[in-house]
Formats: structure tokens, C-alpha cells, sequence
């Protein structure tokens, strides 16, 4: 029998590490991003036994190779996941706090399982490149799938961008484009099996493929900066771009179908199949192509004898390349607009003043220009950092925020702030934003400062940083901090990046010993306080599917809701919304007076007040609605309801 510490056990922990990240990201993925706490809960389950089996004496044998800034950065995120729980003491929505501040945990507790997978892969670095690779890989097939043989259109194209698996175009573009960087580092990988590697090629180009039929404006600007990080990061440039450009070549071929594929939004409500099948087949056939060009360029490779002075020469090529590239980049550009400055000054004006492009001359959202509602959600943001700089308005507080202060044509369902600085800043204040900077000037410090470990090494932080690169710029401009399907990903990369020399050691410091169980323990509390709440979400939609069949039994089910997470009103509304659709008038009231009591913030409960008082009672009616507009001033629901209180006759209006 193999003792306890022996590499076997070693590799069984790597193992559970492994198996445990991979297959946590890509049911994410499929789950929308795990946006919704009922998917994300479960996943954090999991992952925090897995990271106790993996710290536990199974893996006693090997020491978990923290650095200096792998320390602060998981620190500052530990304690930015604890402000976040404070700031339910402030907050107008004490459980969204909450549910942020377990997000945030799982965020450093990802972090910390990428630090144990790279410590107990030893010299194969390159494995921890997997989990997020197999993500991109697993999801990119999921999405291909449902675009051939799929039929609720809706499902799979918002406006004629594709929106799956994620949900949102901009989280799939940006959770694609994550996975693409880990997929061309483990297809450049002379450590990898030649035919793993094309296969890593093959997602590397669905990944491409199924980003720029999400056509995200933003990741535009962010692959961009992730090119750069590539270019600065990788000691081996020549090779990581030689991989990337074989992945985009055969990417080219959804380009048309980018174009077909938003001209659908033209039809009032499309229900075809034609355009997304015909995607659908063009991104299965770009990843088999560059499968194939993977089997060729790693057979060749084989053959290639690798030499220091041969790599040097590459990447001085590779660097004059760039900056011959970039010179010609910019005079075309100055050639072509006529007047850059010019050109500038009218993109900025078109952010700050127009919306979402909507033209119907324009065949994609990539030549839609710069507007969007951006400006208007970051000035909101400001507003309240300038209102409460130190704590701001709390977890989950940017919402209620929104809704008062939004321009009137501003969008009228906006949660975050659509940047994860500003969406720190407003909700948790300076002190939120300081920790958030610090974990990731950290976390981007240790995972350069481990580059010259090893060659193998080198790799893994070249891809991580410039993974990090594109998430930081991407979610600058984006809402992608609350999608722990698309952020936690990351945070295990740059983990494992940031890991010190790693492999089985003879013995351990007693510091180290104290640490195991310590982090151990923080994993169970970190699992054992997400499941009342996914229970909660679990009753809730057990009321929600089946009350009309058995409205006792859905009561009970909403009652055990509201005793599991006690800081949420949704059990409440939803006991106000199926009395309602079932006629208990009475009972409805009661709730949504109840539901209007808990969160004063809330604009909902009153709007149903009003409409349930519209006939009966006109004028309590007005009180409700004029307490709902003043929560939530340009309201369109609100505004037809208003409507329809002064087609009332007159008489009923006194």
C-alpha cells in the first residue's frame, strides 16, 4: 500500500483539482455563465470539496507554493469578499451583499485551487491551462449544437447576435475569448501529445468563431490589448502568435454568417432556422479545418530541432513585425479618416450622446460606431462614489441608484455598472476599489515574477497575463464581474500562474501545516453558508412551476423560502404574484404590502399595489403609483399604468 504523501496521492489530488475546475467551467458556461445564484451555488459546493480533498493529507507530500504576492493578492480578495457581507448593513438589498460577497469568496477560493493545481502538477505546468481550455472547448460544442438543431430562435440570437450559452452577447463573447488564450498556449505546448495540441487548435477556432458571431464591441478593443500582453508577456512570442494566427485563419469563414446572422434582426419577429443553422455549420467546419492544420504544424514540429539562438531570432521577427504592423496600422488610419483627431473627437461625442446602434444600414454591430448607455451608467456611478466615497451605497445598492438618477431614454433594467471598477467603486466605495486593485496588481505581479521558474513556466504566465489583460480590459468596459462562470475562470489561471516552484517536497514548515486546515475550514464555511440560500432558490421555483396543481403545497414550499434566506424579498413577491394570478386579491395585497414594507427601495411592490387598487380604489391606486415613480421615474410599465388610471371616469378618480 502506497503511504500517505506519496506521489501517487499527489497525482490523485492534481487529479480531483483538475477534473473539479474543468468540469465546474464548462457546466458554468452552459448554465449561463452561472450569472444566477441556483446554478453558481452548486458549483461552489463543489469546488470547495474539492479544494478540502486537495489541501487535506492527501496531498501532505507536497507544499502549497505560495509567493509573496499570491499572499496579498488572495488577501485583498478575501477581504474584499468580507466588506462586500459588511456592506449588507448598509445595503438597500441585504441579500444581493451577501450573495456578492460568497461570489467574491468563490472568486479566492478559485484563486486558491489554481495555486494547489499548479503545486501538485509539479514540472507539467501546462495541465493547469486545461480546466479553462476544456471550458471554452466544452461550451463551444454545447453552442454549436443548439445552433444545428435548435428551434426557439430566441434562445440563441438577441437582436441578430448570438447570446449562447452564456446569455448576454458580451459575457459570450468575453467568456470565448477567455478560453481561446489557455487553448493556443496548450496548442503551442511541446509538452502536450501532438494530437491534443490540434485538438487545442480546433477550440482555439470555435472560440474565435463563436466570439464574432457574438459580435461584442467592447472585445474588440480588449483582444487588442490582450494582442499586446501576448506580445510583451510570452518569452516565446514567435511560437504563441504562429499558433493564434493558425487558429484565426480558418475563423475567417464565419465572417459572412456574422453579417447574415444580424440582418435577421431586421424581420419583426424572425422564427427561422437558416441563418443560425448555416453559423452553426460554419464554425464546426472552421475548428475540423484547424484540427487538421494542428495535426500537420505539430507533426512538423516534432521533427524541429528547438534551439535558443533559433526562438531569439523568431521573436526579434515577431517584435519588428508588430511594430511595422502598427506603423502602417496608423498611417492607414490617419490616410483613411482624413483628420484622426477629428475622427476621435466624433467617436467620443457619439458615446455621450447616442444609444445602442440600431441603423439598419450597418451589416454588424462591429460597424455600429461608439454609442451605447455606458456614459450614463458610469455618471450614475460616479454620482454616488461622490455621495458615499468611503463605503458607498452597498451590495446590490447600484440598481435602486440607477432607477433615480438614469437619464429618461436610459435603459430601464440595469443591475451593474457595466465596468467592474465602477461597479466596485459605487457599490463598496474606496475602500472596495482599493482591495479590488490590489488583488489584481498582485495577482498580475506574481504570475510575471514566476516566468522565469522554467521555460514551461514562462508559458503558463505569458498565457495568464495576457487571459488576466483581456478580462481587466473586457470588463472595464462590461459587466462580467457578477458572471462567475466568466471571472472565477480566470482568477484559478492567474492562481496557478502565480505558484512558486511547485512538486513534492520531503517535509513541510510548520507554517505551512497551521495553513492547511485553516484554509480548509474557510472552505467548508464558504460551502456550508451558500446552502440555505440555493434551497431558498430552489423552493422558490418549486412554488413558482407548481402552484396551479397544488397551491397548499407551493405556500409551504415559498414559507420554507423565506425562513432559508430571510433577507430576500423575492418569496414574498412571488407569494404576492401567484395570489394575484389566482384571483386571492386579499392575500396578494397583503404581500405586496409586506414585500413594499421589507425594502422601502423596492419599486415593484407598489406597482402591483396600484394596479390591484386600479378599479377598487383609484385613489389609493395614485398613492402607490406616485410612491413607485418616485422610485423609479421613467418607468414605461409605470407610465401605462399611469395612463390607464386617467382613462378612469372621473368620478372614480375623485
Amino acid at each position: 500500500m502506497e503511504r500517505e504523501g506519496s506521489p501517487p496521492a499527489i497525482r490523485l489530488a492534481a487529479a480531483i483539482a483538475l477534473i473539479a475546475l474543468a468540469g465546474v467551467w464548462a457546466w458554468w458556461a452552459a448554465k449561463e455563465g452561472a450569472y444566477f445564484d441556483a446554478v453558481m451555488y452548486p458549483g461552489l459546493i463543489v469546488l470547495c470539496a474539492a479544494f478540502v480533498l486537495v489541501s487535506s493529507r492527501m496531498a501532505w507530500g507536497a507544499r502549497l507554493a505560495l509567493t509573496l504576492p499570491a499572499k496579498i493578492g488572495l488577501g485583498a480578495l478575501l477581504g474584499l469578499a468580507l466588506w462586500s457581507a459588511l456592506s449588507a448593513f448598509w445595503s438597500p438589498a441585504p441579500d444581493v451583499a451577501i450573495a456578492d460577497a460568497q461570489r467574491i469568496a468563490g472568486y479566492a477560493l478559485a484563486f486558491g485551487l489554481g495555486l494547489w493545481l499548479c503545486t501538485l502538477v509539479g514540472e507539467r505546468r501546462h495541465l493547469v491551462m486545461v480546466p479553462l481550455a476544456f471550458a471554452g472547448l466544452f461550451a463551444g460544442v454545447f453552442a454549436v449544437i443548439g445552433l444545428l438543431t435548435g428551434d426557439d430562435f430566441a434562445t440563441y440570437v438577441d437582436a441578430g447576435t448570438l447570446q449562447y450559452p452564456i446569455g448576454y452577447r458580451n459575457a459570450n463573447a468575453a467568456f470565448f475569448l477567455i478560453a481561446l488564450w489557455p487553448a493556443v498556449g496548450l496548442a503551442a505546448s511541446r509538452e502536450l501529445d501532438w494530437r491534443l495540441r490540434a485538438v487545442a487548435l480546433g477550440a482555439a477556432t470555435l472560440c474565435l468563431e463563436l466570439a464574432a458571431l457574438s459580435q461584442s464591441r467592447a472585445s474588440m478593443i480588449a483582444v487588442v490589448v490582450a494582442l499586446g500582453a501576448l506580445l510583451v508577456f510570452s518569452r516565446d512570442r514567435a511560437r504563441a502568435v504562429g499558433w493564434l494566427a493558425l487558429a484565426a485563419l480558418p475563423a475567417l469563414l464565419i465572417i459572412p454568417d456574422v453579417t447574415d446572422l444580424y440582418d435577421t434582426r431586421l424581420v419583426d419577429s424572425y422564427t427561422g432556422t437558416a441563418e443560425i443553422r448555416a453559423a452553426g455549420r460554419t464554425a464546426l467546419g472552421g475548428a475540423a479545418i484547424a484540427v487538421v492544420l494542428g495535426l500537420i504544424a505539430a507533426g512538423v514540429g516534432r521533427r524541429m530541432e528547438r534551439s535558443e539562438r533559433r526562438t531569439a531570432q523568431a521573436n526579434r521577427a515577431v517584435a519588428l513585425g508588430a511594430v511595422a504592423l502598427i506603423v502602417v496600422g496608423i498611417a492607414g488610419f490617419t490616410i483613411g479618416t482624413g483628420d484622426p483627431v477629428g475622427w476621435v473627437e466624433d467617436r467620443v461625442d457619439e458615446f455621450l450622446t447616442q444609444g445602442t446602434p440600431h441603423s439598419e444600414e450597418i451589416t454588424s454591430r462591429f460597424s455600429g460606431g461608439a454609442g451605447s448607455e455606458r456614459d450614463d451608467q458610469w455618471r450614475v456611478a460616479l454620482e454616488i462614489a461622490g455621495e458615499e466615497p468611503v463605503i458607498g451605497t452597498g451590495g446590490g445598492g447600484y440598481q435602486y441608484e440607477y432607477l433615480l438618477r438614469r437619464d429618461e431614454d436610459g435603459i430601464e433594467s440595469v443591475r451593474d455598472a457595466h465596468s467592474v471598477e465602477f461597479e466596485v467603486l459605487s457599490e463598496l466605495g474606496m475602500v472596495g476599489l482599493l482591495l479590488f486593485a490590489t488583488a489584481i496588481v498582485a495577482v498580475f505581479t506574481g504570475a510575471w515574477l514566476t516566468r522565469g521558474l522554467s521555460p514551461t513556466a514562462a508559458t503558463v504566465s505569458g498565457i495568464a497575463l495576457t487571459t488576466g489583460v483581456y478580462w481587466l480590459a473586457h470588463s472595464s468596459l462590461d459587466w462580467f464581474w457578477t458572471y462567475a462562470g466568466v471571472t472565477a475562470p480566470v482568477f484559478a489561471l492567474l492562481g496557478s500562474a502565480c505558484a512558486g516552484k511547485a512538486g513534492p517536497v520531503a517535509g513541510e514548515s510548520a507554517r505551512a501545516g497551521f495553513l492547511r486546515p485553516v484554509a480548509g475550514a474557510a472552505a467548508v464555511l464558504l460551502g456550508a453558508s451558500v446552502v440555505a440560500p440555493f434551497l431558498a432558490d430552489r423552493y422558490l421555483e418549486a412554488a413558482y412551476n407548481g402552484w396551479r396543481d397544488d397551491p397548499e403545497r407551493a405556500q409551504e414550499d415559498l414559507d420554507r423560502a423565506r425562513d432559508l434566506n430571510s433577507l430576500s424579498i423575492q418569496p414574498i413577491l412571488a407569494e404576492g404574484a401567484i395570489a394575484q394570478a389566482a384571483g386571492r386579491r386579499e392575500e396578494a395585497i397583503a404581500a405586496f404590502e409586506e414585500a413594499a414594507d421589507e425594502r422601502p427601495e423596492e419599486w415593484a411592490p407598489h406597482y402591483f399595489l396600484a394596479e390591484l387598487h386600479l378599479r377598487s380604489d383609484p385613489r389609493r391606486a395614485r398613492a402607490e403609483l406616485d410612491t413607485a415613480l418616485a422610485l423609479n421615474p421613467y418607468s414605461r410599465d409605470l407610465e401605462e399604468l399611469e395612463e390607464r388610471l386617467r382613462e378612469l371616469p372621473a368620478t372614480r378618480n375623485r
